[in-house]
């Protein structure tokens, strides 16, 4: 006699919740795939039963560039030839993205620093910038989900000016936050919560000055005033936001260690309930700190308690000197959800290295590189588990290289520019300025 074939009671469950649906959502067509990195141990493998079966944690990806700025040169240079220079729709900035693009639409989120004002004649650089509209729509077109607003050239060209920048963004459809057109919006607003996948995250956004330009009312533009920020943290749990980010726009310029300022700014939100601190400002990227729970597998799900990475630096820009303005860093931040639990946590971390060539150091008009791609990528992702100092495993990148971007420039190696970008990183890496901290 033949007996029933006896099926595990944890596998019984799982093909219970499938069944309802459950594990169905997170397959749903609007949600982007998350590629993880050769290695990631997610679950235990288990070799005979589909992989669809033993799932329990969806992700979501959150990636982060740096300052997205917009000196007089590259507003020149991206005047498409025989247009009107006033319409902001003249101006072409593809290229600024064309190495990127792929990174950011394959993120959950994707979010950027907009360091200017938008839409106010003449278009200007440093030190009042305004910018035309193209660059903003550009942004969007090439993956940015999420506009961080509030910075020290918000107020470069007025209440006008700002007025007319809420106006492209709002046209646009794409949420921004750290700006508010009045007290009411900002009570609503600040945070601003987004649910991906059935969690609620919250972005807190704001700025230590505006260049010494007062603010016009009704409008507001979120301050580093622990005060209100620790206000907007307790209105994140309040809303239920089940992972709170800070965005702060701080620090000293070009400076390549976080000041005293930072560090004591990033113990009070780390206190006060955020898990995440991203910033900006210092136009160079500054060094990053990754706290795990207790565990040696920091890329396992639910074992980072928190971080922060102080600067990302320029994400695109004119500026070249010091050589660090030329590099940034795009950063992924993953969040984990128990599909049987409910559990939200973080996993570890990953990030690029970014070099902007300028106009003409490598090809025609601005663009932004990673440099991994430039220099080798069978090791071009730094992640959290390569050791006490991220970064360490860098040296097998070089047996690698991008062919698509290597084809296209294959004498590359005798450009002065390429140089300049190797030689920068290499100094950065002997910093070793990602800590991981047990």
């Amino acid at each position: 006699m033949n007996r029933p074939c006896h099926i595990p009671a944890f596998l019984l469950a799982l093909l219970t919740l499938a069944a309802t649906g459950l594990y169905a959502q997170k397959m749903t067509p609007e949600h982007k795939p998350i590629s993880l990195s050769p290695g990631t141990e997610i679950v235990p493998k288990i070799p005979a039963w589909p992989k669809e079966l033993i799932k329990m944690y969806d992700t979501i990806k959150i990636t982060f560039i740096g300052d997205i700025m917009q000196h007089g040169g590259q507003i020149r240079d991206a005047l498409i030839p025989g247009k009107d220079p006033s319409d902001g729709n003249s101006y072409d900035y593809k290229s600024a993205f064309s190495y990127t693009e792929k990174f950011l639409k394959d993120a959950d989120i994707a979010v950027a620093n907009m360091e200017f004002t938008l839409g106010s004649l003449p278009y200007t650089g440093y030190p009042q910038f305004s910018a035309p509209s193209a660059i903003a729509h550009q942004a969007k077109e090439s993956g940015i989900d999420l506009f961080l607003l509030a910075n020290n050239h918000i107020l470069d060209k007025g209440e006008r000016g700002l007025e007319k920048s809420l106006n492209i963004y709002d046209s646009l459809g794409v949420p921004y936050t750290g700006v508010y057109r009045d007290s009411c919006s900002e009570s609503l607003g600040n945070p601003l919560i987004m649910e991906y996948k059935g969690v609620k995250i919250a972005f807190i956004n704001f700025t230590y000055g505006t260049n010494g330009f007062r603010t016009p009312e009704p409008y507001i533009v979120n301050r580093m005033d622990s005060v209100k920020v620790k206000k907007a943290i307790s209105r994140a749990r309040e809303r239920g936001a089940q992972m709170i980010i800070a965005m702060p726009h701080w620090g000293n310029e070009y400076q390549l260690q976080p000041s005293s300022v930072q560090r004591e700014w990033s113990s009070m939100l780390f206190r006060e309930g955020v898990k995440v601190i991203i910033g900006s400002h210092p136009h160079v990227p500054q060094s990053a700190e990754i706290y795990l729970t207790g565990s040696h597998h920091p890329r396992r799900y639910g074992e980072v308690e928190k971080m922060v990475f102080y600067s990302l630096g320029n994400y695109i820009s004119n500026q070249s000197d010091p050589h660090y303005t030329q590099m940034g860093m795009m950063v992924d931040v993953v969040i984990v959800k128990n599909i049987l639990s409910g559990e939200i946590t973080l996993s570890g971390p990953e990030w690029r290295y970014l070099w902007c060539f300028r106009k003409g150091e490598l090809e025609p008009h601005y663009t932004v590189v990673p440099i991994e791609d430039m220099i080798g990528n069978s090791n071009g992702l730094f992640q959290a588990n390569t050791g006490a100092n991220a970064g360490d495993g860098y040296d097998s990148a070089t047996k690698g290289e991008h062919p698509a971007i290597m084809d296209e420039h294959p004498n590359i190696k005798n450009n002065t520019h390429y140089r300049r970008m190797v030689n920068t990183f290499e100094y950065i890496r002997t910093l070793k300025p990602v800590k991981v901290i047990r």
